[in-house]
């Protein structure tokens, strides 16, 4: 069967767009994201920072590395392959998915460790120790995406073979296997709702408040670039996958037969929805690294030194303010003559680290 026979007529409007959406993402996204990895990996010293850059932009790289299988297969309308390619591809799309987002909080909290607790980060904070944080934010997103492996299934429609969740492990039609079926349903859905978004999301959101907090608390509430940048990685978060997981959420009430689960019209709107997420994968690099930065200067320099700027390993205020450093303990000791301006210049070293 071709595309037009598999797909609903009621929304055929998504699937150009949705094709669109994610030759798009492949082809620049895939570029942006390569660029970042060769600079991190070969052209910059490593540091925590780049520690999580380096990882942000693999699972966003691999993503849409492999977005040519998407694409066919919202192309040809049904699943060109066998069952085990089906579980693991929707499982390894998890995986990114859940590292993607693990990670963004992982940024927002080393952010905030650097506003709040600077000592301490300057002395704990290793290349090491967020190498080790990356390794086990993989293997927590891992276990995340098991369902996709326990559940997602080649589920016939129309004659059209589809990659969707079957939560009929027994196979049986009786009742009780349909209540099993529909509580493991709502079970995974929820989850994933929960760990995937909303809890991220609210830590997200509470570290940009703590830090927008001290900022003003401390003086800095003049500065906008800060702020911005919270706001744009906050809300970037929100649009893109909001609807993606609303999509998820839709499906508690649409699949009341959870053993024959596969409903066309809203297959095409999750892939659509997935589609946008694929575009803030596409615009990462472009978000973390190039925003807060005036355009105009940041043009006449090279790429290399732009995220070399972009991605310190220590805030400035350690070279620019009246504070210096211990031989012996290595930690910062305020000179004899710049006692008097203590807080002014402990307020210096809270901007830069937003920067990022």
């Amino acid at each position: 069967m071709n595309a037009s026979e598999c797909l609903p007529e009621q929304v055929w409007y998504l699937y150009p767009l949705t094709i669109a959406t994610l030759c798009v993402s492949c082809v620049i996204g895939a570029l942006g994201n390569a660029m970042v990895l060769w600079l991190t990996f070969f052209r910059m010293t490593r540091t925590v920072t780049t520690v999580w850059f380096i990882n942000l932009a693999l699972a966003d790289f691999v993503v849409l590395v492999t977005l040519p299988i998407t694409i066919y297969y919202v192309v040809s309308g049904q699943w060109p392959l066998e069952k085990w390619t089906c579980k693991f591809y929707m499982a390894f799309l998890a995986l990114n998915f859940f590292v993607s987002i693990y990670l963004l909080v992982l940024i927002s909290v080393d952010r905030c460790i650097l506003v709040f607790c600077p000592v301490w980060a300057r002395n704990h904070r290793t290349v090491r120790r967020a190498s080790w944080l990356a390794l086990a934010v993989w293997l927590v997103a891992a276990a995340a995406c098991f369902p996709y492996l326990q559940f997602r299934d080649i589920v016939p429609a129309k004659g059209c073979n589809h990659c969707y969740f079957n939560f009929s492990l027994g196979g049986g039609g009786d009742q009780r296997e349909k209540s099993r079926a529909l509580r493991r349903q709502r079970e995974v859905i929820v989850s994933h709702f929960l760990l995937g978004f909303l809890v991220p999301l609210a830590i997200i959101g509470t570290c940009a408040h703590l830090i927008r907090t001290r900022l003003r608390r401390d003086g800095w509430a003049h500065t906008s670039q800060p702020k911005r940048m919270l706001v744009v990685l906050v809300t970037a978060f929100f649009v893109f996958w909001f609807p993606f997981n609303i999509a998820l959420l839709v499906q508690l009430e649409k699949l009341v037969e959870p053993t024959n689960p596969f409903f066309p019209k809203l297959m095409l709107i999750l892939w659509a929805t997935f589609s946008l997420g694929c575009l803030n994968s596409c615009l990462n690099p472009f978000l973390y690294v190039f925003i807060g930065r005036d355009f105009r200067e940041r043009c006449f320099q090279s790429l290399s030194s732009t995220l070399t700027r972009a991605l310190p390993q220590q805030p400035q205020w350690q070279a620019t303010s009246e504070v210096t450093v211990s031989p012996r303990s290595h930690l910062p000791v305020l000179q004899r003559s710049h006692l008097g301006r203590e807080a002014g210049g402990a307020k210096a070293h809270l901007l830069e680290p937003l920067l990022v």
